[in-house]
């Protein structure tokens, strides 16, 4: 066998041992690639999952806001009708009749238990307010009330303007009556 045949012949078996090292190398290829592609798959699913999972907990979040924000939202118009039902009262009341603001004033003085001291009232309330204040006030006009009185005693104030009594004493039964009357509860 000549030089040359045996170069040919190991040329020819390196030749088919690349053919098997490349097929071998294709299949390899393959096979990793479809691993590839499966673990590609798994980690997108994983990702979509966990995007999904925080794309629900932040619609439930925003559902939940927009709730609070909503029942917020009515408590304060709710507030405003109570607050300009109390105002329109009030008013109501610093403007009756002089008959029936006779017998407003009728029934705050018949609690009063002092013998003596001033009655401040409205100026365009004063004739009235003389007429039911008790015996030994001295009944005169202030500025800063509109309806009712302030009665003053020695160290002691009894604030019975109409102001303190719808914003103060009785807000909170007024505010309950209101409030059912005007079907807010």
């Amino acid at each position: 066998m000549s030089l040359q045949d045996i170069l040919k012949r190991i040329l020819d078996e390196a030749s088919a041992e690349i053919k098997n090292i490349e097929a071998d190398t294709d299949k390899e290829k393959k096979i990793l690639a479809e691993e590839s592609a499966k673990i590609e798959k798994a980690e997108q699913d994983k990702l979509n999952a966990k995007t999904e999972a925080v794309t629900q907990s932040i619609e439930k979040k925003m559902a939940s806001m927009a709730r609070r924000e909503n029942a917020q939202a009515l408590l304060r118009a709710k507030r405003n009708i109570i607050t300009k039902s109390l105002e329109l009262f009030l008013s109501k009341l610093e403007n009756a009749d002089d008959k029936t603001y006779g017998q407003i004033l009728e029934k705050l003085f018949a609690k009063i238990t002092f013998r003596s001291g001033k009655v401040f009232a409205p100026a365009k309330r004063l004739e009235i307010t003389s007429k039911f204040a008790p015996p030994g006030f001295d009944v005169v006009a202030h500025k800063d009330i509109e309806g009712g009185f302030i009665l003053h005693t020695g160290g002691t104030e009894v604030d019975n303007s109409f102001r303190s009594l719808v914003f103060s004493e009785f807000q909170d039964a007024l505010t309950s009556y209101f409030a059912e009357q005007l079907k807010l509860i």
